[in-house]
């Protein structure tokens, strides 16, 4: 089994980096478990992998789960099937992690050394921490900026004004009855 070390940096402005080591024959789910827990997410919300190249692109997708979003029939292989070592196909591999897809953090993951395995030690694990990572829902005022700043039911603070004569607050001027229809004198004989 080969290690490979992997930069993880956060699309974020915290500019968040951990270092993950990970072995080849463990799966991308092990992965996506090790990213959430080094940046401190503990939500249970979807994510997937892209495969990618020098310029970031996404390439073939490794989902969390399959949502039937394939073409055709065709059904990706899941995290928990995929191996590591499946992808990597160069001393600089890359892939572009998405993390809860309502919020869509995304995460560049880079390959940036490979070796042997420490005696003793368990994968995944964080070799470097660096700058502190945002909350998970921190983003949650981002959603909702801007979106009913008011509370819509909220009653003003203007009262109604009813003339007092009545006691329905209908005044006697009025030709509707308490359900604020017209008196039946009104209509013609067929009605009656």
């Amino acid at each position: 089994m080969r290690i490979y070390r992997f930069r993880v940096l956060i699309d974020h402005e915290s500019e968040a980096v951990r270092d993950i080591e990970i072995g080849s024959e463990q799966t991308f789910l092990d992965l996506h478990t090790a990213i959430k827990e080094a940046f401190g997410f503990i939500g249970q919300e979807m994510a997937c992998f892209y495969v990618s190249d020098e310029n970031w692109d996404k390439g073939p997708e490794i989902p969390l789960a399959d949502l039937g979003f394939s073409e055709e029939g065709e059904v990706p292989a899941l995290m928990h099937e995929v191996y590591i070592s499946d992808h990597i196909r160069g001393t600089s591999q890359r892939f572009v992690y998405a993390y809860d897809f309502l919020h869509m953090w995304m995460f560049m993951v880079e390959l940036i050394q490979a070796g042997d395995p420490a005696a003793g030690v368990t994968y995944p694990r964080v070799v470097l921490s660096m700058n502190e990572a945002p909350g998970e829902h921190s983003r949650e005022d981002d959603l909702t900026a801007g979106i009913m700043e008011d509370d819509p039911y909220a009653l003003d603070a203007e009262e109604q004004q009813y003339e007092e004569d009545d006691e329905h607050g209908f005044g006697e001027d009025d030709d509707h009855n308490e359900f604020g229809h017209g008196s039946t004198d009104e209509l013609g004989d067929e009605y009656r």
